[in-house]
């Protein structure tokens, strides 16, 4: 009987192994900063680029590392008026998450994240810059289409961060490829 349990959980083991498989991505991130000081609405729209590493461990979940990094700063708005002088931008951001998805057919994956960012963001006035660091809760959802059993494109929105009267999003636009 015990070798027969063994064989089995050998199957089992083996064909959890076969669906595993790492991944990779890069895109680009149009975000949109969001703010409130003092009764003023401050706006900027930085881009990050980013690279994304994921390990599927089962056909239906994954785990994923992200990086990112300024692709472009933005000039800051007050209450919908630019501001001169001014910029913000995404020095770097790092995060980890969970990535529950299905496929909806054949070609096309439907997935969601929910996971943890840290961001390193600069604003620029003039001369003077402020630097600050924050974390948070990041989640999202999006859609890939597979272009052949390894290499697909994804369209995803993610809510990078939303705390202390400060909203940052983004809708991505990447590549990746199964290996």
């Amino acid at each position: 009987m015990k070798v027969k349990q063994a064989c089995m959980a050998a199957l089992v083991l083996s064909a959890a192994a076969a669906q595993a498989q790492w991944y990779g991505e890069i895109g680009a991130t149009p975000l949109s900063v969001k703010g409130t000081v003092e009764g003023n609405t401050l706006k900027a729209q930085p881009t990050m680029i980013g690279i994304v590493a994921g390990y599927q461990f089962h056909p239906n979940l994954a785990v994923e590392g992200m990086l990112g990094t300024n692709a472009n700063s933005d000039t800051i708005s007050l209450n919908g008026t630019e501001v001169p002088g001014t910029s913000l931008k995404v020095n770097r951001a790092y995060g980890l998450f969970i990535k529950p998805k299905v496929m909806l057919s054949p070609d096309w994956e439907l997935f969601g994240r929910l996971g943890v960012v840290e961001n390193k963001t600069t604003g620029q006035v003039g001369s003077y810059s402020i630097t600050d660091t924050d974390h948070d809760v990041a989640y999202g959802a999006g859609l890939s289409y597979y272009f052949d059993k390894t290499t697909y494109g994804s369209l995803s929105y993610t809510n990078f961060y939303d705390k202390q009267g400060t909203r940052t999003q983004g809708t991505t636009l990447s590549v990746g490829m199964k290996f």
